[in-house]
């Protein structure tokens, strides 16, 4: 399971914080078709905080991007194998349930870390971060990058490269914002979109085998 628990920036006040939150579980948890699709399920977990899990490592990886774009949440993901060893399914889901409450007690670490990302796993009954676990560190640095990335690229840019995530083409997307295909191309650049996307490929490859453990 990847885990998100997801903090509330500290720009936001307190008196606004329970409408964020539930306006972000409301659309995490609508239907098949929403942001979170079937296998999503989130729940407050405070007034500022916000923890649950997406279907897959690629929709993980998207969302923790969206969310470093918007700049009004903390992210702080728990990879937890899929390996349980010898535990029954009671002790199972005991174990699970005393690793997303440390997750949720961790959780506002994210709002320090670069990028506003933070990545840890589950390692016998604890939780345990890249100084531990040393095959975390590329993930988290990596992560932390793209979403600093994220935070940066303008929203010319950002408008381009979802038209070329759609099937569009350089000239296509041009024709329909209105501008030359030297224009997207250079807003494509500025905001490494290409690049960006290599490596989220990657880091869902990655995410992946740390569940097979």
């Amino acid at each position: 399971m990847l885990c998100l628990t997801l903090t509330l920036a500290k720009n936001i006040p307190d008196s606004q914080a329970p409408a964020f939150v539930g306006q972000l579980v409301e659309s995490l948890n609508w239907g098949s078709d929403a942001v979170g699709g079937a296998g999503s399920r989130f729940e407050a977990t405070g007034i500022r905080q916000v923890q649950g899990h997406l279907a897959s490592a690629d929709e993980t990886v998207g969302f923790i991007l969206s969310a470093a774009r918007s700049g009004m949440w903390a992210v702080h993901l728990t990879i937890i194998p899929q390996d349980a060893g010898e535990r029954s399914t009671e002790q199972v889901n005991e174990w699970c349930r005393d690793i997303l409450c440390q997750a949720v007690n961790t959780g506002p670490q994210a709002l320090r870390a670069p990028g506003g990302v933070r990545v840890v796993k589950a390692q016998a009954d604890r939780l345990v971060d890249s100084t531990t676990a040393l095959d975390l560190g590329p993930i988290e640095s990596t992560l932390q990058l793209l979403c600093s990335i994220e935070r940066r690229r303008s929203d010319e840019g950002q408008e381009a490269g979802l038209m070329i995530n759609a099937g569009n083409s350089q000239t296509q997307t041009a024709k329909a914002l209105g501008v030359s295909q030297q224009a997207v191309s250079a807003r494509l650049q500025a905001g490494y979109w290409y690049e960006s996307r290599k490596m989220a490929y990657w880091l869902a490859v990655q995410l992946n085998q740390l569940l097979i453990g």
